[in-house]
């Protein structure tokens, strides 16, 4: 994570296709494995692990888990890390006015990388406790961190000493060092972010935004408390869960009052508003799901748009969404909405044929043709036309995933693409349920991971990614290896067999994306390690790795009925991929309207009603009626963590369709191809421009051909 972003948060930055479930696109599961841990799959080691990095010798270790897991743990995980970043930004202060020859690599950009380090190190963990620690007293102490560190990183962007030496560096360095690489990009990228955070600016508006950058972490910090604390409820007769899986029944016991209670947790709502026959239920269910975070959101965005857009202005840029975009691929505002409208017209036709297709359904149900159709509808309907239409039973699936199965499954087929190993260890984490493993290639270790997977309250809502640790090549030449955790809201299991939808497992694959992108970096500076590349290209490689998901080779290696054992059927296996394409324009149609909500709310100028620019937005791109009396930005926990980047989205998913080319040709699980992508992508980082990475791996530039044929039907 690179210093320029806040690294207390940018743990959840980079984590994000699961965080969509935020803005209703449908990412939770509802089961979990029969048994936490399991015995770890050994997974393949005969291919030469060329980019493994050097076995870190015996020392005393940074172990946030260790350290922070208390109140006082984690508040001097915190402290400590700061006051060493500091102290290596003392040095780099100490050489303004220094020779030439002092203004070294090491002395200058080296050890403002080792002060990234030291940040990332004092936010990452205390990020993480913050959402998912099952002690309040620890959350609240883990959240008093952020603030802290987007002190740090607002006053360091804004110190002319440590300025002063960096440009000096650049412009009259030590003549005997010629950078290339990270390094070099490092220096063009740390000159840009001075500039893009204030340096230039008077004393006065220097400290205007200070307040600023302040006002806007606590109001993200409030959202996203408020947003996790937000749990509403139906109560229904039991006689209204007909049409659920016995499993969801079975845990829906009649309340003392006779009724059923349905929360807007993920594992309630999603399998509610699908399969549930009692729609006006399903309707009200979704108002109070769209509505999470209540009144006390909707005003808090309302100030910090009005917030980012002084912030903007006095950075010398039009609007927020012209500054958060300029360092990413797409660079413009401009050229996002270009693409948006790409997608947009390449939907038209096929969503236009899908929603006629809802509506027949509809009307064969019971529905009349004039009835307006809600957006609670979408997953109801799809499935009963996947079943009508496609024969495709998404209940008698499930039978076949269950998830101790599939996490075993998932782990073998990396450890066979990746030519890694997994090993469970003793966790000795924040709560009894989470697990840990170590990853080695060719026998060094490399890395680790936490599965924390079960639902419980006061735990982070979605499923997300959250890096641990940061890896890097340290001044004694050892390395740090990295640490990545995966929050899952998954049931935990009892008497019912934890069984998964489809769905859940394609989250469970893009989720474990992530972690592997963020353990198999080999770049040797922080500030770009694993997962801290471009926010629009970060969830290229997991939604890429969804397709595994898919693919009958790789089902048939752990998707096996839960009683007898037996494979999936091929008529259900083929209904599955029949019944595929089918929503895939609706389901990217919602997209457009959350990329396009993101968009406009930080283009245009403060003053307007953020609820009536969002109606504005779904009536634009989507085919469903707007709800009135919905505010979609009180639950948008993304215009808090990926402001103006929810086009990203969509942008990485053209990427990833187009690497999948590639694999595509050649095999899902061709180990030359997997080692071609972990070396020439996954071990880069964000150190190489993510359109090179991807040029290097397909052997030609991107191209958003394959995603807008994808979305046609032609692929």
């Amino acid at each position: 994570m690179k210093v320029g972003t806040t690294p207390a948060r940018s743990g959840l930055l980079s984590l994000l296709l699961l965080v969509a479930c935020n803005a209703g696109t449908r990412t939770g599961g509802v089961s979990s494995p029969a048994t936490a841990g399991g015995a770890a799959p050994q997974g393949a080691t005969s291919t030469p692990a060329t980019t493994a990095p050097p076995e870190t010798p015996p020392r005393a270790e940074f172990d946030p888990v260790a350290q922070g897991l208390t109140v006082e743990g984690v508040k001097q995980l915190c402290d400590e890390h700061l006051r060493a970043a500091e102290g290596y930004l003392d040095a780099i202060r100490a050489l303004r006015g220094a020779p030439p020859e002092k203004l070294t690599y090491a002395a200058t950009l080296g050890r403002f990388d080792d002060a990234t380090l030291e940040v990332n190190s004092a936010g990452e963990f205390p990020y993480l406790m913050g959402v998912a620690h099952p002690d309040a007293a620890v959350r609240e102490a883990a959240r008093l961190c952020e603030p802290k560190v987007d002190r740090f990183t607002t006053a360091m962007w804004l110190d002319a000493d440590l300025a002063a030496v960096i440009g000096a560096y650049a412009e009259r360095g030590d003549a005997r060092e010629a950078l290339s690489g990270e390094r070099a990009r490092l220096l063009s990228d740390v000159l840009r972010d001075f500039r893009r955070n204030g340096l230039s600016l008077p004393v006065d508006r220097q400290q205007r935004l200070r307040d600023v950058n302040e006002q806007i972490t606590r109001i993200g910090q409030e959202f996203m408390s408020n947003l996790s604390a937000s749990t509403a409820s139906i109560e229904i007769a039991p006689a209204s869960l007909q049409g659920l899986p016995k499993e969801y029944v079975a845990k829906h016991a009649p309340k003392a009052n006779g009724k059923v209670e349905i929360t807007t947790d993920y594992p309630d709502f999603f399998p509610f508003v699908t399969y549930a026959k009692d729609r006006k239920a399903a309707l009200a269910l979704y108002v109070l799901f769209t509505n999470r975070g209540g009144e006390k959101n909707v005003k808090l965005i309302d100030r910090l748009l009005a917030l980012r857009s002084e912030k903007a202005k006095m950075l010398g840029y039009k609007s927020w969404a012209d500054y958060a975009i300029e360092p990413r691929m797409a660079r413009t505002s401009g050229a996002v909405r270009g693409f948006l409208d790409q997608v947009r017209t390449a939907l038209k036709e096929p969503a236009k044929a899908e929603f006629a297709a809802l509506m027949k359904e509809h009307v064969r149900l019971g529905g009349k043709p004039t009835d307006k159709l809600p957006p609670s509808d979408r997953y109801y309907l799809e499935d009963r036309v996947r079943a009508s239409t496609y024969q495709f039973d998404s209940q008698a699936l499930s039978d076949y995933l269950e998830l101790g199965a599939v996490k075993q499954g998932l782990m073998d087929i990396t450890a066979k693409m990746y030519a890694l190993e997994y090993k469970e260890v003793p966790a000795k984490a924040w709560h009894p349920d989470v697990t840990a493993y170590e990853v080695r290639s060719e026998g060094k270790l490399i890395g680790k991971f936490y599965l924390d997977l079960y639902s419980r309250p006061d735990k982070y809502k979605h499923a997300a990614m959250f890096t641990v640790r940061t890896a890097k090549l340290l001044d004694d030449g050892s390395w740090q290896s990295p640490v990545a955790a995966l929050e899952c809201n998954f049931p935990k299991p009892g008497a019912q067999p934890a069984l998964m939808s489809h769905e859940d497992v394609v989250t469970f694959f893009h989720e474990f994306g992530h972690v592997l992108h963020h353990l198999l970096t080999r770049s040797e500076l922080a500030s770009y390690s694993g997962t801290a590349t471009v926010r629009d290209f970060v969830e290229a490689p997991s939604q890429m790795f969804e397709e595994w998901a898919w693919s009958r080779e790789v089902l048939d290696l752990f998707a096996k009925h839960h009683a007898t054992g037996e494979k999936i059927p091929d008529a259900l296996f083929q209904a599955m991929t029949r019944a595929r394409g089918f929503g895939r324009a609706l389901a990217t149609q919602r997209q457009l309207t959350l990329a396009s909500i993101d968009l406009e709310l930080h283009t245009r100028d403060p003053g307007f009603d953020a609820t009536v620019v969002v109606e504005q937005a779904q009536r634009a791109n989507e085919s469903f009626a707007f709800v009135k009396g919905t505010h979609l930005q009180s639950s948008f926990g993304h215009l808090i963590t990926y402001d103006a980047g929810y086009y990203g989205y969509q942008w990485a998913l053209s990427l990833s369709r187009d690497v999948l080319t590639r694999f595509k040709q050649e095999g899902l699980l061709n180990p030359a191809v997997a080692r071609a992508f972990r070396d020439e992508v996954l071990a880069k980082g964000g150190g190489v421009e993510a359109g090179a990475l991807v040029t290097r791996f397909l052997g030609r530039p991107p191209s958003h051909d394959a995603y807008l044929a994808y979305l046609q039907g032609k692929e």
